[in-house]
């Protein structure tokens, strides 16, 4: 929903990340609205794997946000097959630990994807782009006859339309472990609107048919992060990734 450009601050000799509403968006109050959220709920986080954000404001009617650039491209461009156990919990433990933090914060992300987990050049893993972000106990921002969210990331509670919270960014979280682990999602329709009805009514393809090298109790932790029900997916984020980490243990110090 935004362009994102490059820029270089010269008084404080750095380089920028300069996130541009494009004018068809920008006359649309409520892509306006999803702008403005997302620049004052990341504003207010403070964490190292959350994208900081430097400033918010307008140049002839165009909303812009100044964030910190990030160099090292995104979690997305990484993932061809299925990674090991002990990688993936080495990208998702700070993943974990930020959607937490902004969780107990009130802040939903409601887009978590390997596409918004930006990697620094060593490797440091940042959340980014929180323009779908609801503040808990805010209104909520929708746009007439769309569903917001990627199909293949979202929560059956945020397609059937029964309320995002804090279990639905996990599920999402959830979903980015069983691509790391098994090379894909578990949902992919032919249509996006086959993929979401998927998501509410398949039941989650067994991740070992797809990896064979994993555990079965690795398999038993992804069952239940990805539990169609909110209620009996983890409590949080960190606490999914640590299960994962010790239900991948013997593999990892096996393969050590």
């Amino acid at each position: 929903m935004a362009t994102v450009y490059k820029a270089y601050e010269e008084p404080l000799t750095r380089h920028v990340a300069i996130k541009v509403l494009p004018e068809f968006f920008a006359e649309d109050r409520d892509y306006r609205v999803r702008f403005q959220v997302e620049a004052v709920a990341v504003a207010k986080l403070r964490h190292n794997n959350i994208l900081t954000v430097f400033a918010y404001g307008e140049e002839e009617g165009v909303p812009y946000i100044v964030c910190e650039f990030v160099d090292g491209g995104t979690l997305a461009e990484r993932l061809d097959g299925a990674m090991p156990i002990e990688d993936t919990i080495q990208v998702l433990t700070p993943v974990a630990s930020a959607l937490d933090y902004a969780h107990s914060q009130g802040v939903l992300h409601r887009d978590v994807k390997p596409s918004n987990i930006m990697l620094l050049s060593d490797g440091t893993p940042v959340l980014t782009d929180f323009g779908l972000a609801k503040v808990l106990g805010g209104d909520t921002i929708t746009v007439t006859g769309q569903v917001l969210g990627t199909p293949e990331y979202m929560a059956p509670e945020l397609v059937s339309g029964d309320g995002a919270g804090p279990a639905a960014d996990r599920y999402s979280l959830g979903v980015v472990a069983y691509q790391m682990l098994t090379g894909r999602v578990p949902f992919q329709g032919n249509t996006p609107g086959a993929t979401l009805m998927a998501q509410i009514h398949d039941p989650l393809p067994p991740a070992r048919d797809l990896n064979p090298g994993l555990s079965v109790d690795v398999a038993v932790v992804l069952d239940r992060a990805l539990s169609k029900a909110p209620a009996e997916r983890y409590e949080s984020a960190g606490d999914f990734v640590a299960a994962l980490a010790s239900a991948g243990l013997p593999a990892v110090l096996e393969a050590g």
